[in-house]
């Protein structure tokens, strides 16, 4: 009787466990840095105690809150999301093979990491269904009106780096990096309207181009799933999106009067209007794609509960599902602690 033949333990595949645990040191990172500009700020106001008055504390606590809850909710299924994705790699044939061997769990996630591209499979399966659609494509929506809030309010709050709120969304979740931005602008003090950056705004096309771009791309998505086409479909507007965030003057600004920062303060307000009406006008392209799938003929309540239902049918749909929730009930908040008046939200007086 043969002997059993005894594998070769593989090398430690140390490139896809580079990339994999440097995405997540990165994530820490960009978190920290957000968090000490917001630590920093919130020292620098209670020294001075000149909060406007004591309710206006309350925005910064609320939005932490929420940035906390944002994390846990989306984290807590990315994480099950990587152990789903470990554990179908293991009853894969290729994870099969290297069942028998004994080796350590590093070699092991090696392994899964080499043969499985997580977080394409991840958006592929969130993008692969109309009611899967509905969800995941209004992230998007999200990021894309969010990206202007971004550009906007940074220079006229002088907050340092906001692309990095930005990567922290692509990275972590956009709920929990825009609750922590909201929190940023809390503790934050607008710039004197005189100053030149407070009335200073881009080129239109500049703003107009990415929102445009990005949203249409969006409509893409979906068409793309399964394709070799998909990964450059999907970061497309995650790359244009940071256009409108980073936007800044080159060199000194002179004054600017009154009637120059109202002005800036009204063309902002409408900018956010169109990019809002775009993407409830997404989100209505979306519910006819769903709608068709399940039947138009199905009771409300039926299709409310097939949409809840398609919120747990995978890890990665819990995910961008409850990012999508998170965003919803941030919007709201956001509007309303600003009374519901646009030129608030963009830093207007």
């Amino acid at each position: 009787m043969a002997e059993p033949t005894i594998m070769e333990v593989p090398a430690t595949n140390y490139r896809s466990l580079f990339i994999f645990f440097g995405y997540l040191a990165l994530a820490v990172f960009f978190t920290l840095t957000c968090c000490h500009t917001i630590y920093t700020r919130y020292q620098e106001r209670q020294k001075r105690n000149d909060w406007a008055t004591p309710q206006k504390q309350k925005p910064f606590f609320l939005f932490s809150f929420l940035s906390a809850l944002s994390l846990g909710m989306t984290w807590y299924h990315m994480i099950r999301l990587f152990i789903w994705s470990y554990h179908n790699w293991e009853a894969s044939p290729s994870g099969a093979f290297w069942s028998a061997t004994e080796m350590s769990l590093v070699v092991r996630i090696g392994l899964w990491l080499k043969d499985t591209y997580v977080f394409q499979e991840a958006w592929e399966t969130v993008s692969v269904s109309p009611t899967r659609v509905w969800w995941s494509g209004q992230i998007f929506g999200w990021t894309i009106g969010w990206s202007l809030v971004l550009g906007i309010t940074g220079r006229r709050y002088g907050i340092p780096r906001v692309w990095v709120y930005m990567l922290l969304a692509q990275a972590v979740s956009v709920s929990f990096a825009a609750n922590l931005y909201f929190a940023a602008v809390a503790v934050s003090r607008k710039a004197n309207p005189k100053d030149g950056i407070f009335a200073w705004s881009p080129p239109l096309l500049a703003e107009l181009i990415p929102v445009a771009f990005s949203l249409l791309d969006t409509v893409a998505v979906p068409i793309y799933a399964y394709k070799k086409e998909f990964m450059w479909v999907l970061m497309a507007p995650h790359i244009v999106i940071f256009i409108p965030c980073v936007l800044r003057p080159i060199g000194a600004l002179p004054p600017a009067s009154k009637a120059q920062g109202d002005q800036t303060t009204r063309r902002y307000a409408v900018s956010i209007k169109w990019v809002a009406a775009a993407s409830i006008l997404l989100l209505a392209h979306f519910t006819v794609m769903m709608l068709r799938e399940v039947g138009t003929d199905v009771p409300y309540g039926e299709v409310a509960q097939i949409l809840f239902d398609t919120i747990y049918v995978h890890p990665a749909c819990s995910s961008v599902s409850w990012d999508v929730i998170m965003c919803t009930v941030s919007g709201i908040a956001w509007v309303y602690v600003h009374d519901f008046n646009t030129s608030h939200m963009v830093g207007g007086r």
